[in-house]
């Protein structure tokens, strides 16, 4: 009897903490699809699996892949993926929760569309609302809840581990730049709803937002790699035929370059200027804090979000350039 490839290997990328794995490792215990058609691979970026994961994992006949440096999680994955043996990769996190009937749902859309070589699925917050803002005309490329054909990853190299600054432990945008790649090779997407996987709240500690501003140095190397759709898609809101881009990264500038504005103007002693430049940055500031929900908590923080956003923006530009990456791959 000919024996057949598990249809999914779970891909999942860990610094190694227990209080995180053990509940996405219960859960993926729960899957109500069968255990003979899924492997689980959890990969360890930079760390080592305690006993109790090694354990639970052996119980499950999972899989510990274990690389001595940090690399980021984009090559955790490329890592586990160079040793699974499912037709499709079922990328999620290890702060995620799996609904039970995760794989089954899945399973069934793929191989009732056989031709799909991109799932999407819902990835929603604890209280049920999305994660991201949905967008109906492309994927979101979410690695929590992302199902792709396995022979496709191989095919275009998998995740770029360039989006890692391994000295600030910085990664960020890996995932769009997988998405957009996929899109380059013809991949078919699908998009199913009933395929759940709940995330945590992000950035909820209180110097968060600090952290989130320096991610975007990453920023300047997927415009490298793709210009137009960085343009298009990356933090884009549209309200009727209007599109309003990277409100957050321009109010970021806005509040810096008006609030020197306003001082320079106090030196010189024009008062009237100095009060337009410092409504300026206070209607910016206001944009970026909004996006901590107005929190006062956060206020104290978020007046130095900007600051760092831009010269985690600089670091960026500067990397890239050294990198070479300022020209789009072949292909």
């Amino acid at each position: 009897m000919i024996e057949r490839n598990p249809l999914f290997s779970v891909v999942v990328p860990t610094r190694g903490d227990p209080s995180k794995l053990v509940p996405l490792l219960d859960a993926l215990a729960r899957q109500t699809f069968s255990r003979s058609r899924f492997e689980i691979l959890v990969s360890f970026d930079g760390a080592a699996p305690a006993a109790e994961i090694s354990r639970k994992l052996s119980a499950l006949g999972g899989r510990a892949i274990e690389s001595r440096a940090r690399r980021g999680p984009g090559a955790a994955r490329n890592l586990a993926a160079q040793v699974a043996s499912g037709d499709y990769l079922a990328f999620t996190e290890d702060d995620c929760l799996p609904a039970n009937d995760w794989l089954e749902r899945a399973a069934a859309r793929l191989e009732g569309e056989p031709a799909i070589d991109v799932l999407e699925g819902a990835t929603v917050r604890p209280d049920g609302r999305p994660s991201r803002r949905p967008d109906p005309d492309h994927l979101h490329y979410l690695p929590t809840n992302l199902f792709v054909r396995r022979s496709l990853f191989e095919k275009v190299g998998g995740y770029c581990e360039e989006f890692f600054d391994a000295g600030r432990g910085i990664y960020f945008r890996e995932d769009s730049d997988l998405g957009f790649t996929l899109e380059d090779a013809d991949a078919k997407e699908g998009r199913e709803s009933s395929v759940h996987v709940t995330h945590p709240v992000e950035h909820p500690r209180f110097l968060d937002p600090l952290r989130w501003a320096r991610r975007y140095e990453m920023d300047a190397l997927l415009a490298a790699r793709h210009p137009e759709e960085f343009r298009d898609r990356i933090e884009v809101h549209r309200i009727g035929p209007f599109a309003f881009r990277r409100l957050f990264v321009r109010a970021c500038f806005a509040f810096l370059l008006a609030s020197m504005a306003a001082l320079v103007a106090v030196i010189l002693g024009e008062g009237g200027l100095a009060a337009a430049f410092g409504l300026i940055a206070a209607v910016a500031l206001l944009l970026v804090w909004a996006k901590w929900g107005l929190n006062p908590l956060r206020l104290p923080v978020c007046l130095c979000v900007p600051f760092v956003l831009v010269f985690a923006y600089a670091r960026g530009f500067r990397r890239a350039i050294a990198s070479g990456s300022f020209r789009r791959p072949a292909g």
